[in-house]
């Protein structure tokens, strides 16, 4: 179970983070900087499906 963890939080979360870092000709960012920019898109995208869903 944890591996699947792991390889859901690495594919979907930090990837997500390094194509955003690369859009902004960062290529090569530290693991952590990926990881939370990933967690604060994926938060951003959780926020505006649960605010379309109640109609705001």
């Amino acid at each position: 179970m944890r591996d699947l963890f792991s390889f859901l939080i690495d594919t979907f979360v930090t990837g997500m983070g390094r194509l955003l870092l690369r859009e902004m000709n960062e290529y090569d960012p530290p693991e952590i900087l990926a990881l939370v920019i990933g967690l604060a898109f994926w938060a951003l995208v959780v926020f505006l499906e649960y605010a379309a869903v109640l109609g705001w």
